[in-house]
């Protein structure tokens, strides 16, 4: 028979492990090297896992913390997947990047299993996933004033990542030159793609104030089929405009994939954003291509280096001002954490 958790009663033990963390108790020596161990590595779904863990164990001792769905043969199995989407993620917005700021941190792999085994060979980081397996199974035996503990240690350790994030100073307005000197300077390093999509997307945002304006992570789209490109501009709830943003060059079957998922999406413009140009020998190809291939929608190949003085200078000195902070936004929605710290410092020492 599986277990439930308290969604209400889960609320109010966070907000009160929340209130310790500045305290000096701590877990045993053991379980508290083993939270730090978790929450320092860059898995983000681990992250989640552990705290939905300890927080289900202390609001009801009968669950397992290694449980994720109802359907694990381990005693006191219970669903952590709805535990964490309606109680940890809404927490956690509430208190910054805690644990990574994901939306659905429990429909990554790591978590689509019925319980959490450190052994599953199917886990690519083996070494740090039986470290969670340990902190789950010390959790299992401990009293609930050390499971509060352990919960209260890993709130903290958010809370110092958290509190690592670098803020975006304040301007009234910001000078065109400062401003694409900035974006010249921020591109020579790609991440993944995802800081080309922060640029573009910002922009976008800024040049489109009436529009939502949402960002991915390059290969999201393809990678779960439901999203049009990197960029996607929204009113209401039509998408009008898509874009695919590429640091690297682009070539011809980026432009034909490109164009079907357009076509399939039903979107009536399509824009490819270049910082490193299209592949030697494809350049014809690829015009006749958006020329005659698009299918009725507007295709354009927009090289940013070609075009960013003139994009930068459509969004006049005050929306100037306010493209870093948005851009930095965007990539911690993307959680590209460290482009967007770093991003922010770049911003800072950048406009005068």
């Amino acid at each position: 028979m599986s277990e439930s958790v308290d969604f209400a009663l889960a609320e109010k033990a966070l907000g009160k492990a929340w209130e310790e963390i500045g305290s000096k108790a701590r877990p045993p020596a053991r379980m508290r090297e083993l939270i730090e161990h978790v929450i320092s590595a860059s898995d983000v779904t681990f992250k989640y896992i552990l705290v939905t863990g300890y927080l289900a164990k202390y609001v009801n001792p009968s669950v397992h913390a290694r449980a994720l769905q109802t359907g694990s043969s381990l005693r006191g199995a219970y669903d952590a997947r709805s535990l964490c989407h309606k109680v940890v993620v809404g927490f956690e917005k509430s208190k910054g990047n805690l644990f990574g700021l994901s939306n659905e941190p429990f429909v990554n792999k790591p978590a689509r299993h019925p319980e959490h085994d450190g052994g599953n060979p199917q886990l690519r980081n083996q070494s740090l996933a039986q470290e969670l397996h340990s902190a789950l199974e010390l959790v299992q035996k401990a009293s609930r004033d050390d499971v509060f503990q352990g919960l209260t240690h890993i709130l903290r350790l958010g809370s110092v990542r958290a509190g690592s994030d670098k803020r975006v100073k304040s301007t009234a307005k910001a000078n065109l030159g400062e401003v694409v000197t900035f974006i010249r300077e921020f591109l020579k390093e790609a991440d993944g793609g995802a800081r080309l999509v922060g640029v573009w997307g910002a922009l976008t945002q800024l040049l489109s104030e009436e529009a939502e304006v949402k960002v991915h992570s390059p290969n999201a789209a393809d990678l779960y089929a439901k999203t049009a490109g990197d960029v996607e501009v929204f009113y209401g709830s039509v998408l009008v405009s898509a874009s695919e943003c590429k640091q690297r060059p682009l070539n011809v079957d980026d432009v034909s994939h490109g164009i079907g998922k357009a076509i399939k999406s039903a979107v009536p413009e399509y824009n490819f954003v270049l910082s490193a140009g299209i592949v030697s020998g494809q350049e014809n190809s690829i015009a006749e291509i958006v020329k005659k291939g698009a299918g009725g929608i507007d295709v354009a190949v927009i090289d940013i280096w070609r075009d960013l003085e003139l994009l930068c200078a459509a969004l006049n000195p005050l929306r100037r001002s306010k493209f870093g902070s948005l851009m930095v936004e965007m990539l911690r929605e993307m959680r590209k954490f460290e482009s967007a710290n770093l991003g922010a410092e770049l911003w800072n020492k950048t406009i005068t």
